[in-house]
């Protein structure tokens, strides 16, 4: 970051090489791990699986059904697998990782660059945020949308001396594109958009009826996708809304750093904040005009939003990225250059320094992988294997392992009954019976009734369990595999155990210990 601000303005010439250098660097953890340890990460493997297989496939045939529809949220879905018949699938996964880290990055560049009118190597800032807890929760349609919503907004601002007809009819493409990658991030954008006409219109003194016209030139390119989301998207009328403590939202902001380490995540955190509010403080730093209210409307639509949003987990624990990067898109240095170097020196430190620490991380968690990998691949092709985990096992993790047998999917053309196949929210779906198999017995209650002291599965449930081939357990923590006259065990490891299911002993008395 500091040789390209060792000139201030720095051209093209100096951030695009800083720009590929980080980005390379940024790149390694994903570039050297088989399997990335995301969280939903190999649940998502999976449905690009189906969706580029299914028609070579009779196992996959006779357990999922391709069920396009307008859903908010096909980002990954309409990229991966055409890539998949182009090259393997774990190559075209990365693939789309790293497209999502090029959009965020330079996303936050471009913005940058058509806010000041010139390059600089300050946006390049965003490469910090890259490696948030929204990335290890494997949001990654969400996070590939922000990146998106970040071009798109250099489009929209670049475009406003233009006229009204051109604005909208390229802001409905761009609504329409964001709506399609993933709703929330479409709707961030939107704040964003209807910030910039509102904060434009204030500086410029405009009247009412002028400040009106510019926030329904800015508004009207969302009516495309507003339709379609009430009008065609299943779903989109309900869905639970749930908030945590307003406290927390304060802890959330320490998400965009918070990794593997927390008293180095946290030390990270709260030196590179107190930077950032020192140079602001100084005057070292500067934000665009036109960016505050965009800015503060987002930072108040994060104070609003719920932790749990219809079929959005964590819709709240999102925004924080949005934040950060459209901060250092919407600020430069002011001051000398030699300062803005120094900065930029330790922004650098403090970045290759998490990434080495992730890469540290990946490498451990790609080694626990490697050694569960041989138990999916001892499958026979078709299988069926349930999947037990505890209530608490939702939880992000170093080396998660919830979604993990979802690759059985990948491997072995499996039904896995915990593959995301929700009609409001993916384009697959599972066919009608092993829809209702899944419905019948879930993850927890098998977890409850082998080891976690519940009561025996009832006939119903046992019944269920027999048309299972196979049962895996994975834990948050170590634990000892059940014994059980139905479980013939095939494999152990600390936090994971598989099973061959004797029905046989399903038929038996008190056959479900």
């Amino acid at each position: 970051m500091a040789e390209a601000a060792a000139g201030s303005p720095a051209g093209p010439d100096r951030v695009v090489p800083l720009f590929a250098a980080l980005f390379a660097a940024a790149a390694l953890p994903v570039l050297l791990c088989d399997t990335l340890p995301l969280f939903d990460y190999p649940n998502h493997l999976a449905r690009m699986h189906v969706l580029a297989a299914i028609a070579d496939s009779e196992p996959l045939r006779r357990y999922y059904e391709v069920a396009w529809r307008p859903l908010p949220n096909l980002a990954m879905d309409l990229i991966v697998p055409p890539l998949a018949r182009l090259m393997p699938l774990a190559w075209a996964g990365k693939f789309f990782v790293l497209l999502t880290f090029f959009l965020l990055a330079g996303g936050a560049v471009t913005l940058g660059r058509v806010l000041f009118g010139r390059w600089s190597a300050w946006p390049c800032l965003a490469f910090l945020f890259l490696y948030s807890r929204t990335l290890l929760w494997g949001f990654l349609n969400y996070l590939f949308g922000l990146g998106l919503g970040l071009f798109a907004l250099a489009l929209w601002i670049a475009l406003s001396r233009r006229g009204a007809a051109l604005r909208m009819a390229v802001g409905a493409v761009l609504a329409l594109a964001l709506f399609f990658a993933h709703l929330l991030a479409c709707g961030l954008y939107g704040v964003l958009v209807a910030g910039h006409a509102a904060g434009v219109a204030w500086r410029r003194r405009a009247s009412p009826a002028q400040a009106l016209g510019e926030l329904l030139i800015a508004g009207l390119p969302f009516v495309p996708a507003l339709a379609i989301l009430v009008l065609s998207t299943p779903g989109s009328a309900g869905g639970a809304v749930a908030y945590g403590a307003m406290l927390r939202k304060l802890d959330l902001l320490f998400g965009v750093f918070d990794n593997y380490n927390r008293p180095f995540d946290v030390t990270c955190f709260v030196l590179a904040v107190l930077a950032l509010l020192l140079a602001f403080w100084r005057r070292w730093v500067r934000l665009e005009p036109s960016m505050a209210a965009p800015l503060g409307l987002l930072a108040l639509v994060y104070l609003a939003m719920p932790s749990q949003l219809a079929t959005a987990s964590g819709a709240d624990h999102r925004i924080p990225v949005m934040l950060g990067l459209v901060l250092v898109a919407s600020s430069r240095w002011v001051a000398p250059s030699r300062g803005e170097r120094l900065f930029l020196i330790a922004a650098l430190i403090l970045f290759l320094l998490r990434l080495g620490v992730v890469g540290v991380q990946w490498q451990a968690s790609d080694r626990v992988y490697a050694g569960l990998l041989p138990a999916l691949d001892s499958l026979p092709q078709g299988s069926r294997l349930a999947v037990a985990y505890p209530a608490d096992a939702v939880n992000s993790q170093p080396t998660p392992l919830v979604h993990f047998p979802a690759l059985a999917v990948v491997r072995r053309d499996a039904f896995v009954p915990t593959l995301f196949a929700f009609p409001t929210q993916q384009p697959l779906a599972l066919r009608p019976g092993w829809r209702a198999l899944r419905d019948q017995l879930s993850p927890e209650r098998l977890w409850s009734a082998f080891l976690g002291g519940g009561p025996p599965l009832d006939p119903a449930e046992r019944a269920a369990l027999a048309r299972y081939d196979h049962v895996v357990f994975v834990g948050r923590t170590a634990f000892v595999p059940p014994a059980a006259p139905l479980l013939l065990p095939l494999f152990a490891a600390p936090r994971f155990a598989l099973f061959a299911v004797a029905r046989g002993s399903l038929d038996a008395p008190g056959g479900a210990r």
